[in-house]
């Protein structure tokens, strides 16, 4: 035993181990020179490391790592020369399925020339049965058209009245709408309200709802913008803190200015 390999074995599997993180039963197996569960090229790495990391001089191992797998080369070698291969046994099963095939195929050709002459003969069978049918088709044809000619010069022209019923259309319904002009403040509002036909002047201080004539045309000034307005149902909501003024004109609901409100006022800023 080598110098090296004994101070590797006196430090013990488990610190090189540790220190070198090679697997411990790699490290166990070339502490006791057991080569049998790893390749060469793996023991040969392993040795190199070790040599490096504790400074030790393992070629002595590598000697024998190299002798050992030598003669397993050769044992492997022997052993393939020795080995003789069995004789393969014949197989005719080829030859069955051929002959079979070629059976199968001689008699389905019997069997179609055999089809096409049968189906020939029902042919000129029909043939000539289908002239006679022909013949007497015609025959009956006429027998026919000869029983209906008879049968309408016998029938007498019949004249009925015809009453013509007029229908009149129904009158389209015409749904009529019902309109309206509604403000609702959130909270107490006071609003003045012009009649733009006569320039007469509302004003009133409420809470909960304001029917104002939907028929007329309107400029509004309102104390706040927390409203809604409801016109024909559909509801417009405003959220001004300052005085809002509007213009209801035609069903329809506008938001103006100051100075466009004093020139439909005639100038008036109330």
């Amino acid at each position: 035993m080598s110098d090296g390999l004994s101070k590797l074995k006196g430090i013990g599997a488990q610190k090189i181990h540790e220190r070198t993180h090679i697997a411990r039963q790699h490290v166990q197996a070339v502490l006791h020179e057991t080569f049998d569960d790893m390749t060469k090229i793996q023991l040969l790495g392993f040795i190199s490391i070790l040599e490096r990391e504790y400074g030790v001089d393992l070629s002595d191992l590598k000697v024998k790592v190299k002798a050992f797998f030598a003669q397993e080369i050769s044992k492997v070698e022997h052993d393939t020369k020795v080995f003789v291969s069995p004789k393969k046994k014949k197989n005719y099963t080829f030859v069955y399925v051929l002959v079979v095939v070629i059976i199968f195929a001689v008699a389905v050709s019997f069997t179609l020339d055999l089809t096409s002459i049968t189906s020939t003969k029902a042919k000129t069978h029909t043939i000539d049965n289908s002239a006679i049918n022909n013949a007497k088709d015609s025959m009956s044809q006429n027998d026919i058209i000869e029983d209906e000619n008879a049968t309408l010069s016998e029938v007498p022209e019949v004249i009925e009245d015809i009453e013509v019923i007029e229908v009149q259309p129904e009158p389209t319904k015409v749904v009529e709408v019902v309109k309206s002009f509604k403000i609702i403040p959130n909270s107490q509002l006071w609003i003045g309200y012009i009649d733009l036909s006569n320039h007469k002047k509302y004003q009133k201080l409420f809470k909960g709802e304001l029917d104002i004539d939907p028929n007329k045309d309107w400029i509004l000034t309102l104390g706040h913008g927390f409203v809604k307005v409801e016109i024909n149902g559909e509801v417009t909501e405003f959220k001004d803190k300052l005085n809002i003024r509007l213009l209801y004109k035609d069903s329809k609901l506008s938001k103006i200015s100051f100075k466009e409100f004093k020139e439909l006022n005639k100038g008036s800023k109330w």
